[in-house]
């Protein structure tokens, strides 16, 4: 196989047929449609690269590629296009750009999918339509148009460049075109857009300027079914507003049904002479009346018998008419294609219905009832007359088609359009019957007839497409005595019998019978002549024709009627009556009779260019016949109508210099005609006839021929200028002024003729008068009068228009001398518009094509541009005319330009520059002027820019001109003058803006080092760099094909402007000092560039920076002037950090700047000598700051707050370690709006507080470094400080972190309190602390639950990856609802399922990995909480709050085999994380950043299962105490799950593992550790007994098997567990949770228990406060009972005793039943009261004084207790009775646990509704109903209640004395215990119910229950 070889120019091009996937590295994958450049082949391969990734190049199968023939185009680089048509290559391009941006759409679910969808499909077929080669010429015009209004349509709707086109609608291609002209096209493109977008018509074709336009209609097919006769059918237009045709008619001759025909596809006519004013008609219809031809009725017989009376009469009879309305194809609103058919519905003629009258009601109908019948046909409108349309559309109007006129003239009649026509309409008639019955069936025949009476022949023409004929029938409606025609026809006589001739009508009744009608004869005759005596035409209108009845039925030809009157006004005129027959007899011929009851009405419209119906023209045009009445017919030719002027425009014109040639020697008629001529300019140069100026200006070049009369208009003209004395003078030289170019079109013409006649003879003369004339002219100037003004400003405006035809015979130069010195003689402040409007024309006329006239003209003109431009007037005109000729000069056919530019440039450069400064951006006029001066200088070679830059006269001058130029051009690029979407304007500005800079760069450097001029270095350095840094130039941001198109034109002008700025920093020398740190920012804007040549030349410069500030010189003490070097950089530190930080988040910078940037000053530092060691700090510092500021940046777009807040948090900890405020700050109140948004309240509050520790509470005036925009008004760190506490507590009142809020209102309130003494801040937050307190208190607060989230893998982002994080948990959020959120964020990580640490595969793998579980916070005691009672709400917080160390377990397998208990061998690892920093924090997670781990034995975890299982089982309790309202299920689980452990084996687990001797005998250590596990075991049987009292309180019915099983195995298990392992102090039966009765009955003095003091074990050390409140609920009870009375609380419970009520076995009453008082208790009752107390008080003094006790423990008995023993008696106590309901006030629940409990619910309301409870010595419940004497009537009133009571803690005598005596109560239980009803009567409370009867449960075998001695009351115990 031979080797890779070059491809011909040929192959180079080619397009993939076939999709192709790379199977190796070195090959390329291809898509179907790829365009391919192709560089080499090797046998059945191609080399090369597709043009949407021209970087990938690779080898692809020659079999799937077409090649296409190309081009190559070599600019800046070789560059292949397929060899098509410009358009073809143009939409290609487009679609492949529309392509890629449709993918985005149609992902983004854009609306303009669909439109750009229709879009593409729409070029797609144009292209198609192009690309097939049969489209011809014309038809290819409009496709081209179609398409490129496509494109630019859909480049608009997609936000691409604008496509800016030439006059032929090609793209234009800047390097051929002027700065000007691209700027002009630019703005022709957006116009054009502009209008597309704003009207909804696309193609509307009414703005084209044009005067004719033409119908091309084209019939197909005609359907009517009754059309058995020949028919005619006659197409013409009708304006149905007038009601009137306005066309000749097109005639098709349509065969009866039964023969054989074509079809009408041949036929083809053109509707000609349309005027924009008839496109303007209100209503245009396209009628085609069908007229059969044939007998007079119409029956439809068998076709045999009709056909052979077929043509036996040519009667014309009315059938019908079919019509359409054209008004919107006419006018553009509907596109006309030839391709497209149109239906004419047709509607019948009935035998009395005119035709007229049909057209009229079918056009007045909405709907018409055609049965399918009708004509189709197809339409187009064209632009231009026949002729033009003929060229532009030569496959529509071939060579048989017919030509349809207007009636009447065009709107322009050309010269050489000879007509001589009389357009005849037949209106109507009224006819007697004579010696009919009925009325006559009236025929009219028309003929044109000589004087003689004869005939003429071929004169007539019924319709467009048939010759001529002698004779014209009309139709005959069937007996009818007012028939209305209405028919038109066309009359051409020639000239020469026009005026002999007359128009003849005979009538004639056509009988039915063909035998009849054959015999039938003219009964009567009209005539009228076609001109009049006077010798004009017969005037146009109707006209009422007398009728003459034929005697005898004479033949008509033999009649003398020509001297009868033939018109009724002719009638008049002579004095003869109607019917006045024996005086027409008697005058006139016989053979003829006048009846006055027959009328017959015509009307007539003269169309001749040769005959005129005006008297005064006629005569002028015949004034050789009257020469005596010249003067008064000249004088008379102003008051002809204007059209009549027009029409007879050449032989007026004729007319006027035959007079001036035949008086050549007299002057007697001179200004008559000059006048006259005057007239008739301005006539045609009137708005309304100026289409006739090319008529006019084509008579002069082709008709014209008079030679002499220059000299005379020459003299004339020059007498009016120069006599100015009257007013009627200036009023006609005004007039004069505006036909000069006319006037001087027939001055030249005649003298150029004159000149071809005579061989040049007097040209000298002719030369002078001309300059003479011209001075006249210019004088004429220097009139000063406001008169004149008009007529100057005339002169100004006409007299550029005569250059061309003056050039013609006069000289250039002598010419443009007369002109400058016109323009010149007018004073400055006079005309200044008109004097800058005449100076346009002058430079768009011929002379300034000429070298030498331009040498003339320019000073002039750039002196009067400069002159305005300083006074800022007239900018517009100036701006117009400043880019004409600099777009003139741009041309390369005008001669040399140099010197040209170069007094341009000296004159008008600054001037330009200061009006760019000036105007304001928003001016329309600023782009003009921009585009000016871009201009300027794209024409400006080396050589202008030098001789520019030494004109200055001084070096100041100079140095304000670099100045402002330099601010010019940075405000051009940061502030565009030019829409986004002009990108080849944008390019080109910048291409010129950069070859301006290398020049100036040279002169800076030349001119402004020494001495050195800061500010202008200053300034080149700044704007090179914002031209560097535009978004236009940024090429990575483009499309590749936008790419390519600007690189092949323009290279990367970005590294061209980098290498320019790197070699001006380094000419700067030791002037480098004055740019640091002050240029940091630009350069590192300038090296972030994604350029690789750019940035490899431009990151050196920062080294340089840090040299010269490390070895800046600074001064060693004020009084020495010894110098030494600074030897830091820190001020370029810090402003590398600080601009680097708004850049890259600015969107600038990527990781291959990142690597390059600490490669190149990495390596830079490291060589470095002295500044190594800072040098490389900086550099690390750096790049460190850039990979977290990337990692910043990438994660900011991300909806994943949570990464976001990891970034913001890496990147404040970075500011702050190197002491960066105001950066640490800024991102601080980042990371708090980021944390708001999540409604993180919690953290927010913690973001802000380390803001508010960098202030002090002092009135120290804040820095920069410590503000922020979010409190701009705070001035001061106490007043910053301030806010920001007050919205930390707000956030912390939010998230619930109350403790944290009354540390800072603390803080706020030492300030106040101690330094500003506002005693209403301090009341104020005082206020809040105290609502913080009670919040603590009474509100539930959920406890957050904590998980350890690994992350390994390198798929992670950095900051993430193989790092291990604790999250602090949402609200209510457990670890699978946890696990959904992180997975959520990372859809692709697979989570693992074990927590051993993973392998090192995973972590270096690219994947994603997450370890995810559960970890328990570990609680480190607080010391001021050491030694004290702390209730529970305050340590919850504190358990789960302001935590470091977390702590997991895992279970490890130890040893071989398997042990039968799996308890013996269940070693587990524990491991203990310690995070960064304490949560919450300022995020919802931290780093773990240690890590410990130790085993722990089977043993330790049997403790530590027993500890917290008692643990759970105690706060459960605790939680059914104070809540009754707690779902009762999980206490259920719980319970069952202990006592009933039939799975996991419960306690004997244990047993068989650790307490046997073997196991003791092995593990002698563990001895301690297994008393301790015995112990533990033995504490649980007091909680299982409590648990178990509360759940037999709380279930339902449908509860209570699992209740008594769960009693039978508890006591199973207390049998077991107290005969094995002790017993413990038991807890008192459970009676919270029955509700309170509405009476209580005495209890016994034998229901007290002893209080024994607990044993101090650390498994019940937490019920310690539980067992205090009991104990002293219990001591309340006993000293109830000691002194006869019921106890007033019950576990806390408000109760109220009625004094004096007896008991069951009392027979004493209350002595006062409203106010009763206590009766006084015995001494025995004291003294039992009294060492109760101190009982209490000696064993638990902290429970008796604490008000946070736990009241809701229950009451622990002990059998040895001394109470029962002295509770043998009972003793009777009072009836209680509640009068009031006490509401709970509860805190809400989580709604889980809501749910819960709600099927429990309604169980416990229904327990609670009414019960009654009865105490007796054991503190069982009496069940009995009691009997209403036990009570009192009236219940006594209600205490008040303490601020500190506790109701349930009687301690003092005192409380129990007096009837009024409060009961104290702690104040959670008045919150949240239920209230027990109140009686619903005064006298009788409810009864309660019955206690539902349950089964007998089944007693254990052993040990036995306990029995109880009965009570007093028979009660048991």
């Amino acid at each position: 196989m031979s080797g890779w070889t070059k491809v011909h120019d040929k192959e180079k091009f080619g397009i993939a047929l076939y999709n192709y996937n790379a199977r190796l590295p070195q090959q390329m994958s291809l898509l179907l449609g790829d365009a391919l450049y192709i560089r080499e082949k090797c046998g059945e391969w191609y080399l090369g690269y597709t043009l949407r990734d021209r970087t990938k190049k690779g080898v692809f199968p020659k079999s799937h590629i077409h090649i296409k023939p190309s081009i190559t185009v070599n600019r800046n680089y070789e560059t292949v296009v397929p060899n098509e048509s410009p358009i073809v290559l143009e939409i290609t391009g487009v679609l492949r750009e529309w392509a890629a941006i449709w993918k985005q759409l149609y992902v983004r679910g854009s609306p303009e999918f669909e439109q750009v969808r229709f879009l593409m499909n729409e070029v797609i077929s144009c292209r198609t339509h192009i690309m097939s080669g049969t489209v011809p010429m014309d038809e290819l015009k409009q496709v081209k148009q179609k398409i490129t209004a496509r494109i630019d349509e859909g480049n608009l709707l997609l936000g691409l460049d604008l496509v800016v086109r030439d006059e032929q609608g090609d793209v234009l291609d800047p390097e051929d075109a002027s700065t000007i002209s691209l700027y002009r096209a630019h703005q022709d493109a957006a116009d054009r857009l502009h209008k597309v977008k704003s009207s909804d018509n696309r193609s509307s074709q009414t703005s084209i300027a044009r005067f004719s336009h033409s119908l091309f209609v084209s019939p197909k097919n005609f359907v009517c079914a009754n059309a058995k006769s020949d028919c005619e059918l006659l197409l013409s237009l009708y304006d149905a507003s007038e009601g009137r045709f306005f066309t000749e008619n097109y005639w098709i001759k349509w065969e009866g049904i039964g023969r054989e025909r074509e079809t009408l596809k041949d036929y083809r006519a053109v509707f000609t002479d349309l005027g924009n004013s008839d496109l303007n008609r209100e209503k245009v219809v396209l009628v085609c009346q069908v007229i059969r031809i044939g007998n007079m009725d119409y029956k439809d017989k068998d076709s045999e018998k009709n056909e052979k009376r077929r043509d036996k009469q040519n009667i014309r009879r009315p059938f019908g008419v079919a019509v359409m309305d054209i008004t919107d194809i006419i006018l553009g609103k509907v596109e006309s294609d030839e391709e497209k058919h149109h239906f004419l519905p047709f509607v019948y003629c009935s035998d009395r219905e005119f035709l007229d009258t049909v057209i009229r009601k079918v056009i007045a109908a909405k709907e018409l009832n055609h049965k399918g019948q009708g004509l189709w046909t197809s339409l187009k409108l064209l632009s231009g007359d026949f002729k033009q349309a003929r060229e532009e559309h030569p496959h529509l109007i071939s060579s048989n088609a017919s030509i349809v006129r207007k009636m009447g003239f065009p709107e322009v009649i050309l010269p050489g359009d000879v007509r001589n026509d009389v357009y005849l309409t037949l209106l109507q008639g009224e006819f007697s019957k004579g010696n009919k019955t009925s009325d006559k069936n009236v025929e009219v025949t028309v003929c044109v007839c000589n004087h003689e009476g004869q005939v003429l022949q071929n004169v007539i023409s019924t319709d467009s497409s048939r010759e001529l004929a002698n004779e014209y029938r009309s139709v005959v409606y069937y007996h009818e005595d007012k028939p209305r025609w209405n028919e038109t026809f066309r009359v051409a006589v020639p000239i020469e019998d026009f005026y002999s001739a007359h128009l003849r009508f005979t009538f004639k009744h056509r009988s039915s019978s063909e035998v009849k009608d054959k015999a039938e004869r003219p009964y009567a005759i009209s005539f009228v002549h076609l001109m009049q005596e006077n010798g004009t035409t017969l005037l146009d209108g109707n006209h009422e024709l007398l009728v003459y009845k034929i005697e005898h039925k004479k033949p008509v030809d033999s009649l003398q009627y020509l001297a009868l009157p033939c018109t009724k006004l002719e009638l008049e005129q002579v004095g003869m009556q109607y019917g006045s027959q024996m005086a027409l007899s008697s005058k006139h011929s016989a053979g003829l009779s006048f009846t006055s009851k027959d009328l017959f009405t015509i009307t007539t419209t003269v169309c001749s260019t040769k005959l005129t119906q005006n008297v005064d023209l006629l005569g002028l045009l015949k004034w050789r016949a009257n020469p005596e009445i010249l003067k008064r017919n000249l004088a008379s030719l102003s008051k002809v109508d204007g059209e009549e002027i027009v029409k007879f425009l050449q032989d007026t014109l004729d007319a006027l210099f035959n007079i001036l040639m035949h008086n050549s020697d007299s002057d007697i008629y001179d200004n008559l005609v000059f006048d006259a001529l005057v007239f008739v300019i301005g006539l045609i140069s009137d708005r309304k006839y100026q289409h006739f100026k090319p008529v006019l200006a084509a008579y002069i070049t082709e008709n014209f021929s008079a030679t002499l009369a220059y000299n005379k208009l020459m003299v004339v003209l020059k007498h009016y200028v120069e006599n100015l004395n009257e007013r009627q003078n200036l009023d006609f030289l005004l007039k004069v002024m505006k036909s000069l170019e006319f006037i001087f079109k027939f001055i030249v013409r005649s003298r150029v003729l004159f000149a071809a006649l005579n061989n040049g003879k007097g040209q000298g003369p002719f030369q002078d008068m001309l300059a003479s004339l011209f001075s006249s002219i210019g004088a004429m100037m220097l009139y000063t009068q406001d008169s004149m003004l008009t007529v100057q400003g005339a002169a100004m405006k006409f007299l550029p228009t005569v250059v061309p035809d003056v050039l013609l015979v006069f000289g250039a130069e002598d010419l443009s001398r007369l002109l400058v010195e016109l323009v010149e003689n007018v004073p400055e402040e006079r005309l200044k518009q008109q004097k800058m409007m005449c100076i346009s024309d002058i430079v768009h006329s011929d002379l300034f094509r000429i070298p030498e006239c331009r040498a003339i003209l320019l000073p002039m003109i750039t002196t009067q541009l400069q002159n305005l431009l300083e006074v800022r007037h007239a900018l517009e005109i100036c701006a117009k005319i400043l880019g004409d000729v600099l777009e003139f000069i741009y041309a390369k056919d005008i001669g040399s330009t140099h010197e040209d530019i170069s007094h341009l440039m000296l004159r008008l450069l600054r001037p330009v520059i200061q009006t760019v400064i000036r105007l304001d951006r928003s001016d329309p006029l600023t782009a003009c002027f921009v585009a000016v001066l871009v201009s300027f200088l794209h024409q400006m070679d080396e050589y202008h820019y030098n001789q520019y830059i030494s004109h200055f006269a001084t070096i100041t001058d100079l140095l304000d001109f670099l100045m402002e130029i330099l601010l010019v051009f940075k405000d051009l690029l940061q502030k565009k003058v030019f829409p986004n979407d002009w990108n080849e304007m944008i390019l080109l500005q910048n291409s010129v803006i950069l070859k301006a800079l290398r020049h100036f760069s040279h002169t800076i450097r030349d001119m402004f080092s020494n001495p050195f001029k800061e500010q202008v270095w200053s300034n080149f350095f700044h704007c090179a760099i914002s031209f560097l840094t535009q978004d236009s130039l940024q090429l990575e941001n483009f499309s590749q094909n936008k790419r390519h198109k600007i690189i092949s034109r323009y290279k990367d002008m970005r590294r061209e402007t980098g290498f320019e700025i790197r070699a001006m920093w380094f000419n700067l020398g030791t002037n480098k000092i004055q740019f640091v740190p002050c240029m940091v920012g630009r350069i590192l804007e300038m090296t972030l560039i994604p350029e690789a040549n750019l940035r490899e030349a431009t990151i050196d410069i920062f080294f340089d920076m840090m040299q010269c500030e490390f070895y800046s010189e600074v001064s060693a003490s004020t009084n020495d002037k010894q110098k030494e070097y600074k030897g830091n950089f820190s001020e370029f530190e810090y402003e590398m950090i600080t601009q680097l930080d708004a850049l890259v988040e600015g969107g600038r910078g990527d990781p291959d700047y990142r690597n390059l940037f600490y490669s190149i000053m990495f390596k830079c530092c490291a060589e470095h000598s002295v500044m190594r060691e800072q040098g490389v700090r900086f550099v690390k510092l750096v790049t460190r700051l850039m990979q977290l500021l990337l990692e910043y940046r990438t994660i900011i777009n991300e909806e994943n707050k949570e990464n976001k807040m990891s970034c913001t948090v890496q990147l404040l900890e970075f500011y702050n370690e190197i002491n960066r405020k105001e950066m640490y700050i800024r991102y601080l109140h980042k990371l708090c709006d980021l944390h708001l948004d999540c409604e993180n309240y919690t953290e927010a509050a913690f973001a802000l507080q380390l803001h508010a520790q960098l202030l002090r509470w002092t009135d120290e005036k804040l820095s920069r470094v410590l503000m922020h925009d979010h409190y701009k008004h705070a001035n001061t760190h106490w007043n910053l400080k301030d806010r920001l506490y007050f919205d930390i507590i707000d956030y912390c009142k939010k998230g619930k972190m109350w403790e944290n809020a009354i540390a800072r209102c603390k803080e706020l309130v030492d300030h106040h309190e101690n330094v500003t003494l506002n005693y209403q801040e301090i009341a104020k937050y005082m206020r809040m602390m105290a609502e913080q307190y009670e919040s603590i208190l009474t509100q539930i607060r959920p406890e957050p639950e904590y998980f350890r989230v690994a992350y390994y893998g390198k798929g992670f982002p950095s900051f993430l990856q193989n790092q291990v994080f604790v999250y602090r948990g949402k609200e209510y959020e457990r670890l699978s609802d946890f696990i959904a959120r992180i997975q959520n964020q990372w859809p692709s990580a697979q989570l693992m399922s074990r927590l051993s640490p993973p392998e090192p595969e995973i972590c270096d793998s690219t994947g994603q990995y997450l370890q995810i579980n559960h970890v328990d916070p570990i609680y480190v005691e607080k010391p001021k909480f050491a030694g004290k009672q702390i209730n529970e709400q305050i340590l919850r917080y504190y358990k789960v709050n302001e935590v470091q160390k977390f702590t997991f377990s895992r279970p490890v397998k130890k040893g071989e085999g398997e042990e039968k208990n799996e308890f013996a061998s269940l070693w587990t690892e524990k491991t203990v994380l310690v995070t960064a920093y304490p949560l919450p924090g300022i995020l919802q997670w931290f780093p773990v950043t240690s890590t410990s781990s130790h085993e722990v034995t089977p043993l330790e975890n049997a403790i530590e299962t027993m500890e917290t299982t008692n643990g759970k089982l105690k706060q459960l309790i605790k939680q059914h105490t104070h809540d009754m309202n707690q779902p009762v299920n999980p206490l259920s689980m719980m319970l069952n799950g202990i006592v009933d452990a039939a799975v996991m084996g419960g306690i004997r687990n244990y047993e068989e593992a650790f307490f046997t001797e073997d196991y003791l005998e092995t593990h002698a250590d563990d001895a301690d550790r297994v008393h301790r596990l015995k112990d533990l075991i033995a504490l649980q049987i007091p909680l299982l007994e409590a648990g178990i009292e509360i759940h037999e309180a709380k279930i339902t019915d449908n509860m209570m098997p699992l209740h008594q099983k769960m009693e039978t195995c508890f006591d199973e298990l207390r049998h077991h567990v107290e005969q094995n392992y002790g017993k413990k102090p038991r807890m008192g039966k459970f009676r919270h949770y029955k509700t309170l009765p509405m009476r209580l009955k005495k209890i016994s003095a034998g229901s007290l228990a002893s209080l024994d003091n607990l044993s101090d074990t650390s498994s019940l050390s937490h019920l310690g406060s539980m067992t205090d409140l009991i104990s002293s609920g219990v001591r309340s009870v006993r000293m109830s009972a000691a002194i006869g009375k019921s106890p007033g609380t019950i576990l806390g419970g408000n109760v109220f005793v009625k004094s004096g009520t007896p008991g069951k076995n009392s027979t004493s009453k209350s002595p006062n039943k409203k106010g009763g008082t206590m009766s006084a208790p015995n001494k025995k009752s004291r003294e039992s009261i009294s060492s109760l107390v101190n009982t209490r008080r000696d064993s638990q003094v902290s429970t008796s004084s604490n008000s946070q006790s736990e009241w809701y423990a229950l009451p622990i008995e002990s059998e040895h207790s001394p109470s029962r023993e002295k509770s043998s008696t009972p003793d009777r106590s009072t009836i209680i009775e509640l009068k009031e309901e006490l509401k709970p006030r509860r805190p809400l629940r989580p709604d889980s646990e809501k749910r819960n409990s709600a099927h429990i619910s309604s169980h416990l309301k229904q327990l609670h509704r009414i019960s009654q409870v009865s105490t007796s010595s054991t503190g069982s419940l009496d069940r009995s109903t009691p009997s209403s004497g036990d009570f009192s009537d009236e219940p006594p009133p209600l205490p008040q209640k303490q601020s500190l009571a506790d109701y349930s803690n009687i301690l003092d005598n005192s409380m129990l004395l007096g009837p009024r005596a409060s009961m104290p109560t702690h104040s959670n239980r008045v919150k949240d215990k239920p209230p027990p009803p109140l009686p619903e009567a005064e006298d009788l409370p409810p009864t309660p119910p019955k206690k539902p009867t349950r089964p007998a449960l089944k007693e254990p075998p052993s040990p036995p229950r306990e029995s109880h001695d009965a009570g007093d009351d028979g009660t048991a115990v």
